[in-house]
């Protein structure tokens, strides 16, 4: 991964901020308090944030973040990593320039770091580990189950984890058109750790202990069997419906490199189906299959 630099386009002439000028900023204010560019591993960020975090300062840090700053700091860590427009989209009404002045804060606090991609230049943003620590210790009291993360992994599943938060955002609309309300956001890699833990100790078992055990498992986490394997969600949504009953829908962002068997695994779960714009005119074709028939929703 290329490290974080300056774009030369914000040294130009005077004239209407762009996106790249926003996004050379971030990088800027991340790249002055780490003296690792965007791409500083996690080792890098707990070793900056012993050295200028002490517990003093984390409580003033903590008193001195406003309701803005900590849902932004939720959202980061509920999905792991966030794209700079998404946030400035769904979080800031748009303000790219309000964006970017809270980012720049709270990079310079050491609670998020940023990551830049190429050649596209898109700008990810993470919690670093006292930003996973102050929204862990700030977290709603009635919702303790909500898991956070903090720290990149693969630049592919950044790009994806980000993707979900618009898909999120546009079936939340729907929740809450219909009187519902979302009280907890579901990644993959937290049922993928429950279920793997549950079908290790499988193994040892014979054979039809083990398929009736994996329905079991499966029924347990709301989920299915399809062709002997157990299908996960990209993204699961637990919500209180206007009646008060708990409900649940589940959620994949398919692309165009889907295989077919994929496709109809995720189908037969009975997931809902989301692709971005590019994708889902090449995909709908495929949705007219008897073993699939079923629409897909762009993003």
């Amino acid at each position: 991964m290329a490290r974080s630099g300056r774009d030369p386009s914000h040294d130009e002439g005077p004239g209407p901020p762009s996106l790249s000028q926003f996004r050379s900023d971030i990088e800027v204010d991340l790249a002055s308090r780490s003296g690792s560019g965007a791409g500083g591993n996690d080792h890098n960020d707990q070793a900056a944030d012993g050295r200028t975090h002490d517990r003093a300062q984390e409580r003033e840090q903590s008193r001195s973040l406003d309701e803005s700053d900590m849902k932004t700091l939720t959202d980061i860590g509920t999905f792991r990593a966030l794209a700079f427009e998404d946030l400035a989209r769904h979080r800031y009404g748009g303000n790219l320039d309000e964006t970017r002045k809270h980012l720049a804060t709270l990079t310079r606090q050491g609670l998020v770091r940023s990551r830049t991609t190429y050649p596209e230049r898109a700008v990810y943003v993470t919690l670093t580990r006292a930003g996973h620590q102050q929204v862990s210790a700030r977290s709603e009291p009635g919702n303790p189950s909500q898991r956070l993360y903090h720290g990149f992994v693969k630049v592919r599943e950044a790009r994806h984890d980000a993707a979900l938060y618009r898909l999120y955002h546009q079936e939340i609309a729907r929740i809450e058109h219909m009187g519902g309300r979302v009280r907890r956001v579901i990644l993959d890699f937290e049922l993928k750790q429950s279920i793997n833990r549950r079908l290790a100790k499988l193994k040892s078992l014979p054979d039809a202990e083990q398929i009736q055990d994996k329905h079991q498992i499966a029924q347990e986490h709301g989920l299915t069997v399809v062709k002997g394997k157990i299908p996960l969600p990209d993204l699961r949504l637990e919500y209180e419906g206007p009646d008060q009953q708990l409900a649940k829908v589940d959620l994949e962002l398919v692309t165009s490199h889907y295989h077919h068997h994929n496709l109809v695994a995720k189908a037969q779960a009975g997931f809902a189906m989301y692709a971005l714009a590019e994708d889902a005119a090449r995909l709908r074709p495929a949705m007219q299959d008897p073993e699939i028939m079923q629409d897909i929703l762009s993003l």
